[in-house]
């Protein structure tokens, strides 16, 4: 028998937490109550809950975030 693992996921707490964001009914919450601007191409809850887990997992500083974001399946974990 040949098994071959393409990823570990390290973060597998995040899947937790993001499920209950998502059965908590929080992004369409988010995106209810915050104004957006027209020209805005990111969802406010996507920004919320990115900043979320990356709090979650270890709080990198902002400018930090797209590198730890590309490091995570966070499409997974939004969408």
């Amino acid at each position: 028998m040949n098994v071959q693992v393409k990823k570990v996921y390290r973060n597998y707490y995040l899947n937790i937490i993001s499920a209950l964001f998502k059965k908590l009914g929080l992004p369409q919450l988010i995106d209810h109550l915050v104004p957006v601007d027209p020209q805005c191409q990111t969802r406010v809850s996507d920004a919320v809950q990115a900043i979320i887990y990356n709090m979650f997992d270890g709080r990198q500083a902002l400018v930090h975030v797209e590198r730890w974001a590309q490091e995570i399946d966070l499409e997974k974990l939004i969408r």
